[in-house]
């Protein structure tokens, strides 16, 4: 029995310690790159939609500020971020930054540290590159340590270089995550998700339009699904795009987001529409629709859906958007950074924002963030 018990431990063991050295794995051998002996983190990180120098060197002085704009990181007066300088000659744009690592916190240990770093963005054509640099830590009697001592491939990996020192791991996971991150918000901000394939667009009447749509698990992949009280509050007064119709019959106009609620014990999303200027038959004869918002850069996408001339189907095919098919059949587009899946509960007149005269009320099926 004891020779039973022992096996089965040591099986044990060794499954917790291959899922450990899987974990690791992302971050061994050349996860901290190096540059002339100094650690820098780089990606260029590219337009999906055609924008020129300009315009992308502006929305990234616009992410920036809303970023590391000093006055707008209240959330922790130990940290400080604020932008060292930018060069609108050569659109090069450069921020500092902290972050709080907290390792460990209970009743008897607060286990924490913080990062501090440089990113530097500059503006190529169509790419936006970033760098992070000059990173460094305080931690216990430790000031302004650099990266170099900490988290490089000589200090954190052992001597066979397949795990990490007990010790370094975790400055140097959190290094590499914090920097994932921050690229990653970059990204985000410029494409949303990556683009999927053209999907073609068959012409139509304005209330019935034949659109070719992913299957809905390739369609939502890179998604996740949230409640209701995680939508962010800065929406409200939004621009957005509300999506009608199935993929047989559909319709996109634009819209002001009204904010969620609570409605006979059920979370609703409010969506205001200017059912004067634009037509809404599809929404009103349908069950079910969505409420998309975007990136800045797809913008000039949106305004496409402004225009009343010509049928959907050339608005959609301008717009160079890529329309995809929710849970519940409606339709929306790929690019979108936030879905909101809803089931028509009703409409009332709105005379609180100028230019939209309708209301609509929907019971919130489904929430789909990137």
């Amino acid at each position: 029995m004891n020779k039973y018990f022992l096996l089965t431990l040591c099986l044990l063991i060794g499954s917790v310690f291959v899922k450990a050295q899987k974990e690791d794995s992302k971050y061994l051998a050349g996860a901290v790159p190096e540059v002339e002996g100094r650690v820098s983190f780089s990606k260029s990180i590219k337009t999906n939609n055609p924008i020129s120098d300009k315009d992308l060197y502006d929305l990234m002085i616009k992410w920036i500020n809303d970023n590391y704009k000093s006055e707008t990181t209240p959330y922790n007066d130990e940290l400080v971020r604020d932008i060292l300088f930018t060069n609108d000659e050569k659109r090069s744009v450069a921020a500092y930054g902290e972050e709080l690592f907290v390792f460990r916190n209970n009743f008897f240990i607060y286990d924490r540290a913080k990062m501090k770093y440089q990113l530097v963005l500059n503006i190529e054509p169509g790419v936006c590159n970033a760098e992070v640099r000059n990173i460094k830590f305080d931690y216990e009697d430790l000031k302004n340590e650099p990266a170099e001592k900490l988290i490089t491939d000589k200090y954190a990996l052992n001597k066979e270089g397949d795990g990490l020192h007990r010790y370094y791991d975790k400055f140097r996971k959190r290094t590499i995550d914090s920097v994932a991150y921050i690229f990653n918000s970059i990204d985000v901000y410029l494409n949303g998700r990556p683009a999927m394939a053209a999907v073609p667009v068959q012409q139509g009447a304005v209330d019935k339009v034949q659109i070719t749509v992913s299957d809905v698990p390739a369609a939502l992949e890179g998604y996740k699904s949230i409640t209701a009280d995680k939508i962010p509050t800065r929406l409200l007064n939004e621009h957005a795009l509300v999506s009608s119709g199935t993929s047989g019959q559909t319709n996109v106009v634009p819209a002001i987001w009204g904010g969620a609620g609570t409605l006979f014990d059920k979370s609703v999303a409010y969506s205001s529409l200017n059912t004067k200027q634009y037509p809404v038959k599809s929404i009103d004869n349908g069950d079910t629709y969505t409420i998309s918002f975007y990136t800045e850069i797809y913008k000039d996408a949106i305004k496409e859906f402004e225009s009343t001339s010509g049928s959907i189907a050339d608005r959609i095919k301008k717009s160079g958007l890529t329309p995809i098919q929710t849970a519940s059949g409606a339709t929306t587009f790929s690019e979108a950074w936030l879905i909101i899946e809803c089931k028509k509960a009703g409409s009332q007149d709105d005379k609180a924002r100028e230019g939209f005269n309708q209301s609509y009320i929907g019971e919130i099926l489904n929430i789909w963030a990137k």
